[in-house]
């Protein structure tokens, strides 16, 4: 049973293997994308994101499908090795040449996940990182987390950089290369 923040925001904590992950991920044009796990504290106000899935098969310049293809073998692996700690948080997707802001689409799919019970994330965190369409692009790289709160409004949260992973998710693998 996941844990459901109740007034405020929570504070974000994101260990810093999960940024590096991000932010060196190739140029493409296509967007592509995976799933966020991690844990909430006990009494709601954190949020603790200790892992991500490598990236899935791409999806289109506007748009991806996150499934579980290649992400839930990820997902029952941390659940095993962390006992049931470590889990599914929600997903992180590219914005290939494009900003870290939530599209209408991605409003709608954290709405989806919230409502979605077989997700267990009322809650749902997203993170989007903007990279390069091309190798030779310029465009800056950024990763920003959002979540969406009970009310059905969508927060920015300013992350807080972990550099080493909580014993709760220490004996869980990184899966990137």
């Amino acid at each position: 049973m996941s844990s459901v923040p109740v007034s405020s925001s929570p504070d974000l904590f994101v260990h810093v293997a999960v940024l590096a992950d991000l932010l060196r991920l190739r140029p493409t044009r296509d967007e592509t994308g995976g799933w966020l796990l991690g844990y909430w504290a006990a009494d709601c106000t954190a949020v603790v994101l200790t892992h991500a899935t490598p990236p899935g098969p791409r999806g289109a310049p506007d748009g991806v499908s996150i499934s579980g293809h290649g992400h839930a073998a990820c997902f029952e692996e941390a659940w095993d090795r962390s006992g049931g700690h470590v889990t599914f948080l929600g997903d992180w997707h590219t914005h290939p040449g494009g900003v870290p802001l939530p599209s209408s689409t991605d409003r709608a799919a954290m709405k989806q996940l919230s409502e979605n019970a077989a997700f267990d994330t009322p809650t749902p965190l997203i993170a989007i990182a903007t990279i390069p369409r091309y190798r030779w692009g310029r465009t800056l790289r950024y990763v920003a987390f959002f979540l969406r709160e009970l009310s059905g409004a969508v927060v920015h949260l300013e992350p807080v950089l972990l550099d080493e992973l909580p014993i709760e998710a220490a004996g869980i693998p990184r899966w990137w290369p």
